[in-house]
């Protein structure tokens, strides 16, 4: 496992110390050999590491030599990465003095060049103490003779090939297994139809046991010609893909023993096809693969019988490939607390250990396999009490990691390496990093990805940029279940996320034996706390940094997120000297004076700060590297001209106005112009920002070329004033794009303190000739009585989002012209009738109404329109059954969610429908922010419509690695600037 962590972080050094050495060092003769061989050795060695990995799968085999080795090499990391930092501050860095706009004086310009020319000589120096280094590390461990592992030592199967492990009284599976029952039926008017069913979830879920109470229940038995039950993942044991002991095993069980004598493969599956030509069959496949999916899904042909197939699986992907079509995915739950304590605590009640285990039941997640594992421990140690469950909950993570006496965490510690094991080392290493999150807290997608970007965890190449490979990982993440989904966003996209319990502590452990992460809080508090040498540093649970902190080396802190109460530790910010990432926002106790000197944190790339910060200093502007500034739990209302002046800044967030005082200095603003009419800037999103009769964003928006993402809170201002022609401008500006560009722009309009003719009176002028209005998502909140013009002039507009008072007949009739429209999203208190008539809305995929009046009734909805729709969000809590709406002319509808507080009644009647409908939509109930209902006054039809945005949330009840003798036999030349390597058979 240390291999694995090793190689991934070498790997991301390699490539922006690569990135460096082609930029900068390749120019100089003296230079160029050595660093093609440090480049070459750095290469050579991960990819030892990776075979060394490969050969071992599984294996409990450990060796000292071999910790230590992974250990050397990963300081080798951390010290190429602390080099490149240097180098790079030194080379890039401006000469001071002439701020965003230039300007730095004669001296200054040559003085700052002779020490680039130091700076490459001091280089050069550290470059052959590198190579140095590796070669000496290389030497000694190939000098070290290490037994290489025996068959037996390396074969064990992995985790998902184990034999088919059913609980025995299992909890908690009483309404998945009627559910799924229920799939295997038809509803009045479905096809008679094969149909696939895929059991999606986290490893140790319980799918297994959930698919084998399913078969071996009485209404399949008696619904089915012939049954088949196979494990797919041990068949891959046997017979490599494991596709010929699948269908020889399906045909074991469904065919006469004297219709057993078959040869290859293809005769295999023309049997198999032949035999179940007439039947109606259940066949189950427990821990499908995708490769197993593609080679036999063609055996299995639909033949009108209403046959069907439920498959297990712990990747979202391969469910969603199996069951293309008419199929369905099931989504396994997590338990709620409940059986949770039925299961761990086996049933023994009392308040101190009710107490005691609240933590450590929080951890395990609802996952059935960490509570059975944890159910053992409890057992083996005696009778339960809190604090015995209290030092469990402290130290699971050594459980996790390693074996102990009386080992009851073997089958989880299985699961939980399997998954990390599966992922690429790229992946690996951004999923080590959600360490630094409490656990259980919930994440926000992109800012998890900015984070991975600041921290250069995701490189991009020839086809693919940073963004995209950062998104791959997440995705890859979701896919496995490892982080769960919260929220989505409008097109489906995973919007708010978390970390599944016990797979983040299984990670925050490994991050913390291997320095990656190291960790202040309640649980590890400061004085049991090594802060040397740490990459990431993350204090949390309040002010648990008590000690002296003197002597501790800071200087390969990353990162440093602090929560709670900071106290001492807010002096740690001005030790870290190469931080890139400083996550503030949820301190509490922060103040103005603790970001005084923030601009000497040259590195920093990613800022989040909040509490009672009230103001930046105009320093900020010296952070050249910042790309990220978050100010929106922040009490700041006025920016300093000098933070738009950054030259990487791609994102800031907040609600404010430029300072007036730097509007009005004319050598500022003269800085400022030159700086954005050079294209220098590089910002990507404001959100955002006041419009006043001041100007300011609006003024410097239309010099911002990189924009792709706005958000504008509208002020009433004084009558005669250019307010609206400004406005108007600036987003003409905004959205005027070259007729043959697609358009990816998003626009947010907040209008509620302005009066109700705002939005309606922007107007646009002729697009010129070879241009056009594009935007891909628009929110507008405010006093709408009808659409504002200028949203009929955007091509291209896929998301909409309206939020006012009352929604009217007109302004609803004409959101229907919209064609394009794939997410709609309506949020008021009071909501006019009007009918949703055949063809309306041919594109639209996700319709989401937010209505709190009881008396508003939702629209009709006549059979042919949302033709393409497949999820409908109501959240409305006096919603009355199903207020007229008949899903089932949506004939692509695949979930229905509704407001948790909806009367009972409601909810069976939703119930109800999802199951007499042919694709059997999922019901979800979704938890929003609390609104009383008990008064329709019109101080309370205000505060609804100010909350364009509610949260919601779902309700829902390895052992390290030795050498490889083949990394053993590469041998590091003595030259100092070629690496040379003899492969051995």
């Amino acid at each position: 496992m240390e291999s694995a962590a090793a190689s991934a972080f070498l790997k991301s050094v390699m490539g922006r110390l690569f990135l460096v050495l082609e930029k900068e060092y390749n120019k100089q003769k003296g230079l160029r050999q050595d660093t093609l061989s440090i480049q070459q050795d750095l290469r050579m060695i991960a990819a030892a590491m990776d075979d060394r990995l490969h050969a071992l799968g599984n294996s409990p085999r450990r060796t000292a030599v071999a910790r230590l080795y992974s250990e050397e090499m990963l300081g080798l990391a951390h010290d190429a990465q602390d080099c490149i930092d240097r180098i790079v501050h030194r080379l890039t860095c401006r000469p001071r003095g002439g701020g965003g706009g230039g300007g730095a004086s004669l001296v200054r310009r040559v003085a700052h060049e002779l020490k680039k020319v130091q700076s490459r000589s001091g280089f050069a120096d550290e470059i052959h103490k590198l190579k140095s280094r590796l070669k000496d590390a290389h030497q000694r461990v190939i000098s070290i003779p290490i037994a290489a592992p025996t068959y037996h030592e390396f074969a064990s199967p992995p985790p998902s090939s184990k034999t088919c492990r059913v609980a025995r009284n299992p909890v908690g599976i009483g309404k998945p297994v009627e559910e799924l029952l229920s799939l295997l039926d038809e509803v009045e008017g479905e096809p008679e139809q094969l149909r696939v069913i895929s059991v999606v979830g986290f490893g140790g879920l319980g799918k297994t046991t959930v698919a084998r109470a399913v078969y071996d229940s009485p209404h399949a038995a008696e619904r089915f010609d012939c049954r088949a039950w196979v494990a797919a993942g041990r068949s891959t044991e046997t017979n490599g893909d494991g596709v010929g002991e699948i269908l020889r095993d399906i045909l074991r069980q469904v065919l006469p023993e004297d219709g057993m004598d078959v040869g290859d493969d293809q005769r295999l599956e023309a049997l198999l096809t032949e035999y179940l030509k007439h039947k109606r069959y259940l066949i189950v496949i427990d821990d499908i693969g995708m490769e197993q999916w593609s080679a036999i899904n063609s055996t299995f042909e639909d033949n009108g019988e209403r046959s069907r197939i439920l498959l297990t699986t712990t990747i979202h992907s391969t469910a969603n490939i199996c069951s293309h079509g008419n199929g369905y995915v099931y989504q396994l739950n997590t338990l709620g607390e409940e059986d949770s304590k039925k299961i761990a605590l086996q049933g023994v009640q009392s308040p101190e250990l009710e107490q005691g285990s609240k933590t450590l039941l929080q951890k395990c997640g609802g996952l059935p396999l960490a509570l059975v594992s944890v159910s053992d421990f409890l057992k083996s140690s005696g009778e339960p009490t809190g604090e015995l469950c209290a030092k469990l909950c402290r130290n699971l993570g050594s459980h996790l990691k390693e074996k102990h006496d009386h080992d009851n965490f073997t089958e989880l510690r299985k699961v939980l390496m399997h998954n990390y094991d599966s992922l690429s080392v790229y992946a690996m290493t951004c999923l080590l990093y959600l360490g630094v999150f409490p656990n259980n807290r919930p994440l926000k997608r992109k800012v998890v990805i900015r984070r991975w970007l600041a921290e250069g965890y995701a490189r991009s190449d020839s086809l693919r940029s940073e963004e995209d490979i950062a998104d791959e990982n997440f995705k890859a993440l979701i896919d496995r279940n490892i982080i769960q989904p919260i929220d989505t966003r409008n097109n489906a996209e995973v919007k708010t996320c978390r970390t599944h319990g016990i797979m983040h502590e299984y990670v925050l452990q490994k991050s913390v034996s291997q320095k990656f992460i190291v960790t202040s809080s309640r649980d590890h508090p400061r004085a049991c706390v090594n802060f040397n040498n740490a990459c990431h540093l993350s204090i949390h649970g309040g002010n648990v940094t008590d000690g002296d902190t003197s002597d501790e080396d800071l200087s390969r802190v990353r990162s440093l997120t602090i929560t709670g109460n900071a106290g001492d530790a807010i002096s740690y910010v001005h030790k870290c000297k190469l931080l890139r990432v400083l996550d503030l926002e949820e301190c509490n106790d922060l103040e103005d004076s603790h970001l005084k000197h923030i601009g000497k944190l040259w590195h920093l790339r990613y800022l989040s700060v909040g509490g009672t910060i009230g103001k930046l200093p105009s320093s900020i502007g010296e952070m050249h590297c910042l790309e990220t500034l978050n100010l929106r739990r922040t009490k700041i209302k006025t920016l300093p001209i000098e933070a738009i002046m950054m030259y990487h800044l791609a994102h800031l967030f907040g609600k404010f106005t430029v300072d007036k005082d730097d509007m009005k200095n004319a050598n500022k603003m003269s800085k400022v112009m030159k700086f954005l009419s050079g294209n220098k800037s590089n910002l990507k999103t404001l959100a955002g920002f006041v419009a006043n009769e001041g100007q300011g964003f609006l003024q410097l928006m239309g010099h911002m070329r990189n924009l792709r993402k706005v958000k504008i809170w509208c002020q009433q201002v004084a009558e005669g004033a250019n307010y609206t022609t400004d406005l108007s401008k600036s987003i003409q500006n905004f959205t005027k794009v070259p007729i043959d560009s697609a358009g990816a722009n998003s626009l947010s309009l907040d209008s509620e303190e302005c009066s109700e003719d705002l939005l309606n009176s922007l107007d646009f002028d002729p697009c010129p000739e070879g241009f056009k209005y594009n935007l891909r998502s628009l929110k507008l909140h405010g006093k709408l009585l009808q659409l504002p013009p200028f949203v009929t002039l955007l091509s291209g507009l896929t998301e909409l989002s309206i939020s006012s008072i009352t929604l009217t007949r007109d302004l609803l009739s004409s959101l229907i012209n919209l064609g394009n429209l794939l997410y709609l999203k309506l949020i008021a208190y009071q909501l006019e009738n009007f009918e949703m008539k055949k063809g309306a809305f041919p594109s639209l995929r996700r319709l989401c109404f937010i209505v709190q009046s009881l008396s508003s009734a939702l629209p009709a909805i006549e059979q042919g329109a949302l033709p393409n729709l497949v999820s409908l969000q109501l959240l409305c809590p006096g919603l009355v059954g199903l207020s007229g709406i008949q899903t089932r002319h949506l004939k692509h509808l695949k979930e229905v969610t509704v407001d948790h507080r909806v009367p009972d009644q409601t909810r069976h009647d939703w119930e109800q429908a999802m199951k007499n409908h042919p694709n059997r939509p999922r019901l979800l109930l979704l938890k929003s922010g609390t609104v009383s209902v008990e008064s329709e006054g019109p101080g309370q039809e205000e505060a609804y419509a100010m909350r364009e945005k509610r949260k919601i949330c779902l309700v829902q009840p390895s052992p390290d690695d030795g050498l490889d003798s083949g990394l053993k036999k590469m041998r590091l030349s003595d030259s100092s600037s070629r690496l040379q390597v003899t492969v051995h058979p």
